[in-house]
C-alpha cells in the first residue's frame, strides 16, 4: 500500500522496518548509518508495534498546487462621521463665520471712510479749480480762505484713507483697486494742499505778462530770477501729482471713483499748464533778455499777402539787442537786400532740396517756406551772418497782425502819409491797402516803419504793458509769434510750446496734422484768400491707428468787377488772368501715418507723397477765379496708438483760419 502523501516510488516497499530493527546508535549516538536503530511505532492504544517502519526515510518532493492569481484586497470603508470629525467641522465652520463677519465689518468700515473721502476729495478738487482761477485772475483777497478750506478737505480725505484696515482692504480683489484709487487721490491732494498750492499765486504771477512787461525800456529781471527755484519745484510737484493720478488703472474702479479721478486729473492738467508756463518763463526770460550777457536777435516780419507755410514771405528783417533786461532795435533791412546767394547759405538736407529746392537757402524771402521754424531760424541766421558778418543768438518771426495787436494799446497809428489806423484796419492797410496807393519801394519803407514803431513801443513800455504782452501771447497761440534760441538748453525749453513752431507729427498720444498754404505767384493776391479746415475722425483701426478726414476749403474774396483796378503788384507781373489766385495746398500726415487719397470738389485726384523729416506730405495746386471756392479732402491714416485729440497746425493768413472738428 502507498502511504498517503508519499510518491509512487515507495508503492512496493514496506512502510515500517521489521520488529527489533535497531533505531539508535549505541556507539556514536547518531541517528544515521548502519548502526542506527529505529524505534518501533506503536498503534495508538496498543503496547506492541503493529506497523513496520522502513529502515531509511527518504524525503519525496510534494507537488504543490499553483497559487491562485493575486487580487487587491478590498479597502475598509472609512468612517467619516466620527464624533471627533464632527467636532472639527463645527469649529471650522465657526471660524469661517467669524472671519466673514470680521471681513464684512471691515468692508463696511472702509465703505463709510470711502464715502467720507470721496466727499472731501470732491470739495478739494473744486478748491484746486477755484484756487487756480483766482490766482490766474489776480484775485488774491480770497486766496488764504480758499487755501485753508482746501487743506481741511485734503486732510479729511487723507485721514479717511489711512490706517491698517484701509491698507488691508486695498489688497483685496474686487474692492482693492477702488480703495487704492481713493488713497492715491487723497495722498496727492493733501501733498499739494500743504506743498506748492499755498504759494500758487506767487508762482503764477511769474508767468503774468504784466510782471515782465518793459517799463522805461527795461524789464526788471530780479524778481523772476529770485522766484525761479520755487517755481520750478512747484511745477515738479504738480507734474508728479498729475503723473500719479493719470497712472491709476481705472478699469477695475467703481464708476463714481473713476469719475472723480477724471475730474481731478483735468484740474491738475489745467494747473500744470500754469505752473509749466511759469517755470519756463522763469528759466527762459532772464538769460534771453541778457541777464547772463548781451544777446542779439534777428526778427523776421512776414507778409501774409504772399503766403508761405509759416505765414508769408519775409518782408523786413530787424535786429534786437537785449542786455540786462533792456531791449533796443539796432538794425533793419528789407529782406530783398539779404542775398540772394549763389549757393545756399546753410547746407540743405536731401528732403529740403527735393521739396523746396535751393531757394530755401538762397532767398531770405523764402526761408519761411518750410513749416519747421527751428530750421527756418537756422537758415536765416546763416544768411544774416553771410550778409553782415554778425552771428545772432536767436531768431523770432512775426507778422502785421501781431504788430497791430501790440500797437492797439497805443491808439491809432499813423501809417506813412495815409490815415491813422488801429487793429484789423491797420493789418488790412499794411498788407493790401498800402499797395493801392503806394509804390512797392515806399510800401516797404512804411512797412519797416510800422515794425520799428511796434518794437519801440514794446521795448519802452509806452503803451499799456499788460495789454501789449497779452497781445503777444494771443499772437503766439495763433502761430504769429515764433521764437528760437541758438542756446540748446533754451531751445529744449521752447520745444513743444506755442512759440516753438517745430515740425512734428505727434505730441504724446495726440496726432499732429499740418495744413499749409504756399503762394505760387510773385504777387500780393493772397490777401484775398480765406481758408477753412475741418477735421473728422473716422474711427480706429485694429493696429491702434486712426482714420481721419481733413477737408481744406479755399475761398477767393476777389471781386471780379474790381480786378481791372487792382495794381500789377497785387495781381502779379504779366498775369494773363488778373484776379486769379494760384496756390499750393500742402498737407502733412501725423508721425507714422500717411495720406491714402485725396479728392478735389468731390472728384478723386492723384497724390504723390513726399517725405520731409520722416513725415509723409502731399500737395495739390489750386486755381481760384474771383469769387470761387475749392475744397480738397484728404483721407489720412495716423500712426499707431495716437488716440488723443488731433492737433492742427495751419498757415496764419491775413484773417484767422476757420478750424472745426467733427466726429
Amino acid at each position: 500500500m502507498t502511504h498517503p502523501g508519499w510518491g509512487d516510488k515507495w508503492a512496493d516497499a514496506p512502510v515500517f522496518p521489521p520488529t527489533g530493527s535497531p533505531s539508535r546508535s549505541t556507539q556514536s549516538g547518531k541517528n544515521t548509518g548502519e548502526n542506527a536503530k529505529v524505534l518501533p511505532l506503536r498503534k495508538p492504544g496498543s503496547p506492541d508495534p503493529v506497523w513496520p517502519v522502513p529502515s531509511r526515510l527518504v524525503a519525496v518532493p510534494r507537488e504543490r498546487p499553483a497559487p491562485a492569481p493575486w487580487t487587491k484586497p478590498p479597502l475598509p470603508k472609512p468612517v467619516f462621521w466620527t464624533h471627533r470629525r464632527l467636532r472639527d467641522l463645527k469649529v471650522a465652520a465657526l471660524g469661517v463665520a467669524v472671519l466673514l463677519l470680521v471681513l464684512t465689518l471691515l468692508i463696511v468700515w472702509v465703505a463709510v471712510d470711502a464715502a467720507r473721502a470721496r466727499d472731501s476729495l470732491e470739495q478739494a478738487a473744486k478748491g484746486v479749480a477755484t484756487l487756480q482761477a483766482d490766482a490766474v485772475a489776480g484775485r488774491t483777497e480770497q486766496l488764504d480762505v480758499t487755501v485753508a478750506d482746501l487743506q481741511k478737505h485734503a486732510a479729511d480725505a487723507r485721514d479717511a484713507t489711512d490706517g491698517p484696515h484701509w491698507s488691508f482692504v486695498s489688497r483685496l480683489p474686487g474692492v482693492g483697486p477702488t480703495a487704492g484709487a481713493l488713497a492715491t487721490m487723497a495722498t496727492v491732494v493733501d501733498g499739494l494742499a500743504h506743498g506748492p498750492l499755498p504759494r500758487l499765486a506767487e508762482v503764477i504771477e511769474v508767468a503774468d505778462p504784466a510782471s515782465f512787461a518793459p517799463k522805461g525800456g527795461h524789464v526788471d529781471l530780479a524778481p523772476l530770477q529770485d522766484a525761479a527755484p520755487d517755481v520750478e519745484r512747484a511745477d515738479e510737484s504738480v507734474g508728479d501729482a498729475l503723473h500719479r493720478v493719470a497712472g491709476v488703472d481705472r478699469a477695475s474702479v467703481l464708476p463714481q471713483v473713476s469719475a472723480a479721478l477724471a475730474d481731478l486729473e483735468g484740474q491738475l492738467a489745467d494747473l500744470r499748464m500754469s505752473t509749466a508756463t511759469a517755470a519756463r518763463a522763469a528759466q527762459l526770460i532772464p538769460p534771453m533778455l541778457g541777464a547772463d550777457g548781451p544777446r542779439d536777435y534777428l526778427v523776421l516780419v512776414q507778409n501774409n499777402a504772399e503766403p508761405r507755410a509759416l505765414g508769408g514771405i519775409v518782408g523786413t528783417v530787424l535786429v534786437l539787442h537785449a542786455d540786462q533786461g533792456r531791449i533796443e532795435l539796432t538794425d533793419q533791412l528789407p529782406a530783398s537786400e539779404v542775398g540772394p546767394f549763389r549757393a545756399p547759405a546753410a547746407d540743405l538736407t536731401e528732403d529740403e532740396q527735393a521739396v523746396f529746392g535751393d531757394k530755401l537757402g538762397r532767398w531770405m524771402q523764402n526761408v519761411t517756406s518750410t513749416p519747421d521754424f527751428p530750421r527756418t531760424a537756422e537758415i536765416a541766421r546763416a544768411m544774416w551772418a553771410a550778409e553782415t558778418g554778425q552771428t545772432v543768438d536767436g531768431v523770432l518771426a512775426t507778422d502785421p497782425a501781431a504788430l497791430a495787436e501790440v500797437l492797439k494799446s497805443n491808439g491809432p497809428v499813423q501809417a506813412g502819409s495815409g490815415p491813422r489806423l488801429l487793429g484789423s484796419d491797420l493789418v488790412s492797410y499794411l498788407i493790401n491797402g498800402i499797395y493801392l496807393t503806394e509804390t512797392p519801394d515806399s510800401a516797404d519803407l512804411i512797412f519797416a516803419d510800422i515794425a520799428e514803431t511796434a518794437f519801440a513801443s514794446l521795448s519802452t513800455g509806452s503803451g499799456e504793458p499788460g495789454g501789449m504782452v497779452e497781445a503777444l501771447a494771443v499772437a503766439a497761440r495763433q502761430g504769429r509769434l515764433l521764437v528760437w534760441s541758438a542756446e540748446q538748453s533754451e531751445a529744449d525749453l521752447l520745444e513743444g510750446t506755442v512759440l516753438d513752431g517745430g515740425l512734428r507729427g505727434v505730441d504724446g498720444s495726440r496726432p499732429v496734422v499740418g495744413v499749409f498754404t504756399h503762394g505760387l505767384q510773385m504777387a500780393k493776391i493772397g490777401y484775398y484768400l480765406d481758408t477753412a479746415v475741418n477735421v473728422v475722425g473716422r474711427g480706429s483701426r485694429p493696429d491702434g491707428s486712426r482714420e481721419l478726414q481733413v477737408t481744406v476749403t479755399y475761398t477767393s474774396r476777389v471781386d471780379e468787377a474790381e480786378t481791372g483796378s487792382l495794381p500789377e503788384y497785387i495781381v502779379g507781373n504779366d498775369e494773363s488772368d488778373p484776379g486769379l489766385i494760384r496756390m499750393r495746398s500742402v498737407v502733412y500726415a501725423p508721425a507714422g501715418g500717411w495720406i491714402v487719397q485725396a479728392s478735389e470738389n468731390s472728384e478723386k485726384i492723384g497724390v504723390s507723397p513726399q517725405k520731409h523729416d520722416g513725415l509723409s506730405r502731399v500737395f495739390e495746386d489750386i486755381k481760384l477765379h474771383p469769387g470761387e471756392t475749392a475744397s480738397v479732402s484728404y483721407a489720412i491714416i495716423s500712426g499707431k496708438h495716437q488716440d488723443g485729440d488731433v492737433i492742427l497746425r495751419t498757415t496764419p493768413g491775413p484773417r484767422p483760419v476757420k478750424v472745426t472738428f467733427g466726429k
